[in-house]
């Protein structure tokens, strides 16, 4: 027919091969003139294009002739070539599963046609479902064998942090271990700047503190023991003497009421005071006893002394008010201003004048003992000041400067100690600062 175009696998005259040829009738002009245009399709190009493919695909032709192929066992034959179970391959189109060549496969047929639809050409395609699958199930195993090993190595990175960790903490526990069974020496390496790094610098930082603490204890301690052993040296000292203190106060009293009865009133007011010194000192405990009752016992005891030396000895005593509430050690003062009588009156036959002072402010107490007399070399006053710190007792049976100057050091620290300035033929003066602490005692006032 004229102007028809159509597929067809004929023979070609001048060759003698048989080609795939698109046909079309030509008009040439009258009913007698007529022609045909063929067209033969390079079978070698239309396979070479087909080879690129991967799998099966042939081009069949109306009449189910192979024209082309990627097979080239194929090209040339029919589809009764193809062992197909189920004839999927004659279908016309569409997409079906069959068994071809004892081979599960999927069979794609895709029409190729003219305007016409005239003997038009189908493509097939043949996939074998294992090759489909072949890609995926390689994705998928190495997939599986990627998450595998993932895990493997998460399993493996999860047990080296966790033994890291736990191997640390273990170590950490250990210490503490060793610290609650009272060994303090152990230290922590840090071995990172985490949280059990910080755990293990707190844990450093704690025993360090500890240690400290401990420390500080062990010297309060021992510093209350010394305190306690130089507050019993006074109390045996005093005690040195005391067979009967009884005896001695009824002895004194009685001695007292004769010479009041005998008109001697100052021999009884003396003995009165020597008997109150004497009770006050023999009563002395560890505790602590207020300005006031320490006063009165330094004014007894200058008493006593001025009877001894009579005009030789002049005395003055200063004490803020407000200081007469303040608590210290028992026999602070009264060894200074023993010390101030004693030496003061060496070597001075005009006599000695003594002054105490005792103040109160700012937190602090400032006490003063100064006498006008012999005064102390530069060599004897570096000699003292090496006495007051050494670790023996060289006072005979009075209570020493040393004794005064170390209690007031273990009780208040070692800026409390005595401060002595001396000038040959001036005089001496002693003085220790103390804080108040804002220990009162308002019923001793009260009392007096």
């Amino acid at each position: 027919d004229i102007g028809v175009i159509y597929w067809d696998y004929i023979e070609d005259e001048r060759d003698q091969k048989v080609y795939l040829s698109l046909i079309k009738g030509v008009d040439l002009g009258s009913k007698d003139n007529r022609g045909v245009l063929v067209i033969n399709v390079n079978t070698g190009m239309l396979n070479t294009i087909l080879s690129q493919e991967a799998f099966d695909t042939i081009i069949v032709d109306s009449s189910n002739n192979i024209v082309a192929a990627n097979r080239p066992e194929l090209y040339g034959k029919t589809l009764a070539e193809i062992e197909d179970a189920s004839g999927a391959v004659y279908h016309a189109s569409g997409s079906y599963e069959s068994v071809i060549h004892d081979e599960a496969s999927k069979v794609l047929i895709e029409p190729l046609n003219t305007e016409s639809g005239v003997n038009g050409l189908r493509i097939i395609s043949i996939f074998s479902i294992d090759s489909i699958v072949a890609d995926a199930n390689r994705i998928s195993k190495l997939a599986m064998t990627v998450i595998i090993i993932s895990l493997l190595l998460a399993v493996l990175l999860i047990y080296s942090f966790s033994s890291l960790i736990s191997n640390r903490l273990l170590r950490l526990s250990k210490h503490i271990t060793k610290v609650g069974t009272g060994n303090l020496g152990v230290a922590m390496e840090i071995d990172g700047k985490d949280e059990i790094g910080q755990l293990s610098r707190q844990f450093n930082s704690m025993v360090g503190n500890v240690n400290d603490l401990m420390n500080e204890v062990q010297e309060s301690n021992e510093q209350k023991r010394l305190m306690e052993q130089k507050q019993n040296e006074i109390k045996f000292k005093m005690m040195a003497s005391q067979i009967n203190p009884h005896f001695l106060f009824n002895a004194l009293e009685s001695i007292r009421m004769e010479a009041h009865l005998k008109g001697e009133t100052e021999i009884a007011r003396i003995v009165r005071l020597l008997g109150k010194m004497m009770r006050s000192n023999l009563e002395v405990g560890s505790g602590k006893t207020t300005i006031k009752d320490e006063i009165e016992m330094v004014q007894c005891y200058l008493d006593i002394q001025k009877f001894r030396y009579e005009d030789r000895l002049k005395y003055e005593l200063q004490v803020d008010p407000e200081a007469n509430r303040v608590r210290i050690p028992p026999l602070i003062i009264q060894p200074l201003v023993e010390n101030a009588v004693i030496h003061g009156m060496d070597h001075k036959e005009e006599g000695t004048s003594i002054r105490v002072r005792v103040t109160a402010s700012e937190g602090k107490l400032h006490v003063m003992t100064e006498d006008n007399g012999a005064g102390i070399s530069l060599d004897r006053l570096q000699m003292i000041y090496g006495y007051l710190n050494d670790t023996d007792e060289k006072d005979g049976g009075r209570i020493g400067l040393r004794n005064v100057h170390v209690r007031l050091q273990l009780t208040y620290g070692p800026e409390a100690g005595l401060i002595i300035y001396s000038e040959p033929g001036i005089g001496t003066r002693i003085e220790f600062s103390i804080p108040t602490g804002g220990k009162i005692d308002d019923e001793s006032v009260d009392r007096g």
